[in-house]
């Protein structure tokens, strides 16, 4: 029988989940192979390297994150230099490096005090480039519009995202990293059928090289390294 204080917790609930609500944990409550590691390393040159640890409970679409306390730590170390990753936000750390180089190895170590520490994930930047073209004038949405960067030809994963207030965000997957790719016309759509307007777009290019993450981690977690590199046209109607 579905009563009314059934269904006034059913709708707190679903208020809750409407309102994006995020819960924490202590990490003292958790286990090693609780936690869900999401490790970026984000080089925007050639020599210098964000490294970011998101630490939650269930995996990336859950909402409990972790709050490391005690003994509890998690440090990133690359080029010989080891650095305690500081905390930026709920369950967020974060580590600054001077070095961007293609094929830098970066380590990040969790270590608990009272459960398995989490040493081995690992990872290495693929290789720099530089942004060589983009539009100098403003293009209308029905032209082609050409990026180019060099070097070309790494290997790893491309990936072109195109943003701005007057168009749809788009993503564009670059195989073989051909050093140019083309958005075709009409490929960028107006946000506003009605009345079309320009702005300006942020174009970033990524070029990507998947890590490998701790075996006493959660199976979820992952560990990603790019080289980011950004410019900007103006996209007219």
């Amino acid at each position: 029988m579905i009563t009314k204080t059934t269904m006034a917790m059913f709708g707190l609930a679903v208020s809750g989940l409407l309102a994006g609500c995020t819960e924490t944990l202590d990490s003292k409550q958790i286990r090693t192979g609780g936690i869900s590691a999401d490790l970026e390393a984000t080089a925007e040159s050639a020599s210098a390297t964000t490294l970011k640890a998101t630490l939650q409970v269930g995996g990336d679409e859950s909402n409990t994150y972790v709050i490391l306390s005690g003994g509890d730590r998690i440090s990133a170390a690359a080029d010989g230099e080891e650095v305690e990753m500081t905390a930026q936000g709920t369950g967020v750390y974060k580590a600054e490096f001077d070095v961007g180089a293609g094929d830098t190895e970066f380590r990040v170590v969790l270590d608990r005090e009272d459960d398995e520490d989490a040493p081995d994930n690992v990872g290495t930047l693929p290789a720099p480039f530089d942004l060589e073209e983009l539009p100098g004038e403003p293009v209308p949405r029905d032209e082609a519009i050409t990026i180019a960067w060099s070097p070309s030809g790494s290997g790893d994963a491309m990936e072109i995202r195109v943003d701005g207030d007057c168009i749809f965000t788009e993503r564009f997957d670059v195989p073989g990293d051909p050093g140019t790719f083309t958005i075709d016309a009409g490929e960028l759509r107006s946000t506003s059928s009605q009345e079309p307007e320009s702005c300006d777009v942020d174009v970033v290019i990524s070029r990507s090289r998947e890590g490998t993450t701790d075996n006493n981690l959660d199976d979820e977690s992952k560990f990603w390294l790019r080289q980011v590199r950004k410019g900007s046209f103006t996209s007219a109607p």
